[in-house]
């Protein structure tokens, strides 16, 4: 029986951790690139609750038999439901995309990166299929929506700087002339204000 519970106790502590490793509740970059990684340990988690339960239904009988029955009948569908969910995760996820830094602000703590859909869209340096704002943490790096270019106009990207610590200023140039345009964010929280373009969603590139 101690056994049991030792079963339980880790099921429980592998779905604890997938679960707000897969809310992301603070945007970190890591996390977010290994969401196949934190949907195989919640199923790991559901399986274990599920034997867990099943061997507790065993040794008891009466109404609890049952109500423990149940729990590992629903652990187990929650396993069934998270392993189809990471395999369609890992489907859809386009790890095709490339992704450069444009530039860092003077104080190093942040950069502006372009982001491009496939190794094809990365041929052509001045289109980007969006741009990010990211701090400079590493694993722990948050990453914010900037905006995407129109797809006329001023359609290519010339140039991106950070005019002061909460500004990025993009300079934007094609047929109908050049254009600087002003992105501010909140330094603290590393969120944009008002993202530039409406073409494309932010939650495409939102980390």
């Amino acid at each position: 029986m101690r056994s049991t519970y030792g079963v339980l106790a880790l099921g429980g502590l592998l779905v604890v951790i997938a679960g707000p490793a897969m809310s992301n509740p603070y945007r970190f970059v890591g996390l977010g690139d290994l969401l196949w990684l934190w949907c195989l340990l919640a199923v790991a988690g559901f399986v274990l609750l599920s034997v867990a339960g099943a061997r507790l239904a065993i040794a008891v009988r009466g109404i609890r038999r049952w109500l423990l029955a149940f729990c590992a009948g629903g652990t187990a569908l929650a396993a069934l439901a998270g392993l189809a969910w990471a395999g369609l995760t890992a489907l859809l996820v386009d790890q095709s995309n490339v992704q450069r830094v444009a530039t860092v602000s003077p104080d190093g703590r942040f950069a502006v990166v372009l982001y491009y859909a496939d190794r094809r869209s990365a041929g052509s340096p001045d289109r980007p299929d969006g741009l990010y704002l990211q701090t400079t943490e590493g694993f722990f790096s948050k990453r914010s929506y900037v905006g995407c270019l129109p797809d006329s106009g001023v359609h290519r990207l010339n140039s991106v700087r950070f005019a002061d610590a909460s500004t990025i200023v993009v300079r934007q140039e094609g047929s109908e002339g050049s254009r600087e345009r002003s992105v501010s964010f909140d330094p603290v929280t590393v969120r944009v204000g008002s993202p530039m373009g409406d073409s494309c969603p932010g939650a495409l590139y939102t980390g």
